[in-house]
Parts: C-alpha cells; sequence; structure tokens
C-alpha cells in the first residue's frame, strides 16, 4: 500500500465501534446471515476461511452457528489495528479463530498455505481494486471457493464519496470512500476457466433496513450518506446506488 488516501476504515471509529458492540451483544446482521447461507451452499468439508474485512470478526459466530458441513477455522485480515486487537482479545479462548492487520490490496502473505475458502462482505466496493484479491483466487489452487458480498451491476464504475459536508479542500484527494462496482464479466475475464462464478440475489429484512441507523447520525446527520437506506426495491448509500449481490466462486 503506498497510497492510503482511500483508508476511510480507520478513521471511522463510530462504525468501528458499533461492530464491536454487536459482537459482543451477539447481533446478527442480515448480511452476516447471508454470507452464511451462501457458504452453507457453496462448501461442504472443513473449512479453513480467510475473511478480508474481518473487523472483529462479528462474522465468525454467525457462521459457527449456521455451518454444518464440518469444522470451521477462522483467520481474521483487517486494515485497521483497532479491530484486530478487540477481535484477538475476545476471542482469545478459541483455539480456530485468529487475526492479523492486513489488507485486501496485498492479499497473498495473510493467506494461510492451508485456506479454501476466501469470504468478505461489505469491503470490497470500498477499496481500490479487487484485482489483486482475484489474482490470488487464480494463483491459489487450493483455494476451493470464495463467496464475497459486494456491488456488482452490467458495468464497471469506480465512485468516490466525498465524506464531508462543508469541507471541500483536495476534494476527491482525501476524506473521500469509494463505492465501486463490478460486473460479472469482468470477474469472469480475470479468473478465467480456473473458476466458475455466479451472482446471487443479497437476502435482508426490509422492515429491519427500514429502521437502520447509526448513533453517530445523532451528532452529524450527514453521516446518514454512509448508511443503507431503501427507495423501492433498490438500496442507496447518499446519493449512491448500491447493487448489492453475493459474487459466489467455485473450482470446476
Amino acid at each position: 500500500m503506498t497510497d492510503e488516501s482511500w483508508d476511510y476504515f480507520t478513521k471511522d471509529t463510530h462504525y468501528s465501534d458499533v461492530l464491536k458492540e454487536r459482537l459482543a451483544a451477539g447481533v446478527e446482521m442480515d448480511s452476516a446471515k447471508a454470507l452464511a447461507h451462501y457458504v452453507e451452499t457453496t462448501c461442504s468439508g472443513d473449512l479453513r476461511i480467510v475473511d478480508f474485512g474481518a473487523g472483529p470478526g462479528h462474522y465468525f459466530p454467525v457462521l459457527d452457528r449456521r455451518y454444518t458441513k464440518g469444522a470451521l477455522r477462522y483467520h481474521g485480515v483487517d486494515i485497521d489495528h483497532a479491530n484486530v486487537g478487540y477481535g484477538s482479545e475476545y476471542f482469545r479462548t478459541d483455539p480456530r479463530v485468529s487475526f492479523e492487520v492486513g489488507s485486501v490490496l496485498e492479499p497473498g502473505p495473510s493467506v494461510p498455505a492451508d485456506t479454501n475458502c476466501l469470504i468478505s462482505a461489505n469491503t470490497l466496493p470500498h477499496v481500490p481494486t479487487i484485482l489483486p484479491l482475484l489474482h490470488l483466487l487464480v494463483e491459489r489452487a487450493e483455494i476451493r471457493a470464495f463467496v464475497f458480498r459486494m456491488l456488482i451491476g452490467n458495468e464497471n464504475v469506480q465512485i468516490r464519496k466525498h465524506l464531508r459536508e462543508r469541507e471541500f479542500d483536495n476534494m476527491f484527494e482525501r476524506d473521500f470512500q469509494f463505492n465501486n462496482i463490478y460486473s460479472l464479466a469482468f470477474v469472469e475475464h480475470v479468473l478465467g476457466a480456473s473458476w466458475r462464478v455466479t451472482v446471487e440475489p443479497d437476502i435482508f429484512d426490509p422492515a429491519r433496513l427500514e429502521l437502520h441507523r447509526l448513533p453517530a447520525q445523532d451528532q452529524d446527520p450527514f453521516y446518514g450518506n454512509r448508511v443503507s437506506r431503501r427507495e423501492g426495491e433498490m438500496i442507496f448509500k447518499g446519493d449512491i446506488y448500491m447493487p448489492w449481490k453475493f459474487l459466489v466462486g467455485r473450482r470446476p
């Protein structure tokens, strides 16, 4: 990582705290339940999972409760030291769970040699590119499956959302968030014949989404432009349409 101007993750302590609270309270996020569903229907046998953008590991308990086809080992990778520290302490008595500070832009060193499944949810749209991750999937034949919650559309679009309401100096050079959309055609082009890839629908409770709100909005209403909301059958964050889907891959 030579340019970290895109990294809003470590600056957004409000959301990081929300994820830690959800883990401690045993909250099952809709996206976690949906990801667990696709892992269950895609994979079989014992899984050695690497989760990119793991946060404090709040998806692992949901996976652990819902995966029925074998044992789980979980390695969470996150760019935020605070998330990794919290997760390491929270799961310190569970030998199946480990964490490290790392980046999906340099994924190789964070993926143990016996890893057979990669997952990621709500992270890939917000990094500059997913090419290093896709190249890793081509190179590492031991990885047999992946499940990614990301933005999938009919074309490839790079979006920079400015995160300040009244400050505009160096706009789109700092204080921004990527919201990138990728096409299935692009993913298939990079992965080639080594993977069979499908796009699966997002699964969520519309009533729950209607109530979705983060505490930071109480002090800063503009923070709401980072929070998902439903308009008819479409999901938006601020002015940006967010076509959330699950990208599911299996080796033939």
